[in-house]
């Protein structure tokens, strides 16, 4: 089985399964995915081995692992090895996504500038939302967004808020969520999800 690994800089909550009082909530930062090294910063020093609970708080679900917090003596001070058993994923979105690569088009009315449509493909779509792929950096953070369902009908059209985006090379990754869009558009997205 593949385990899934939270990126370099990741923050989470650790719970002891039978906390010391005062030590009932630590939080703890990811230095290594390879071996799930942490770092407890200020938080209390638990015993050397501890069954937990970590929670890593990611844009599409909960991952919850649980383990054992084990001490770790490297550069001259105590680090913790989480030692997984199990791993849960516990979804976060309202609504499915379906992963679909579709032409999408984004608008920012109100930027700076003369107006630019910036064109993308979709990465996933859900009734709520989508995530976008671009090779130009939008000019704000609340696009119209046009998605050709290439089922020779009218594209969708939504007013949308940028969640995240992330620049990777050329691409920038945009997460959005759906502020406003026709309720038969909404119908639409959700038969393609269902599909």
């Amino acid at each position: 089985m593949t385990l899934w690994r939270p990126p370099v800089g990741t923050t989470t909550l650790v719970e002891p399964v039978d906390p010391i009082p005062g030590q009932e909530a630590l939080t703890a930062t990811v230095l290594a995915d390879d071996r799930l090294l942490l770092d407890l910063g200020a938080s209390p020093r638990p015993p050397t081995a501890t069954d937990v609970v970590a929670s890593f708080f990611t844009p599409d679900a909960l991952m919850r692992l649980t383990g054992v917090l084990v001490a770790v003596d490297e550069r001259e001070h105590t680090l913790y090895e989480l030692v997984v058993k199990e791993l849960e994923c516990v979804q976060r979105r309202e609504a499915p996504r379906v992963d679909i690569d579709l032409a999408a088009s984004l608008l920012v009315p109100d930027a700076p500038g003369p107006m630019v449509t910036v064109l993308g493909r979709t990465k996933n779509v859900s009734s709520g939302g989508c995530r976008v792929t671009t090779h130009q950096q939008l000019a704000g953070s609340e696009p119209m967004l046009t998605i050709d369902l290439a089922d020779d009908q009218k594209p969708v059209v939504a007013q949308a808020m940028v969640l995240s985006s992330e620049h990777h090379g050329s691409t920038w990754d945009y997460r959005l969520r759906f502020t406003s869009i026709d309720r038969d558009d909404r119908a639409r997205i959700e038969r393609l999800v269902a599909a």
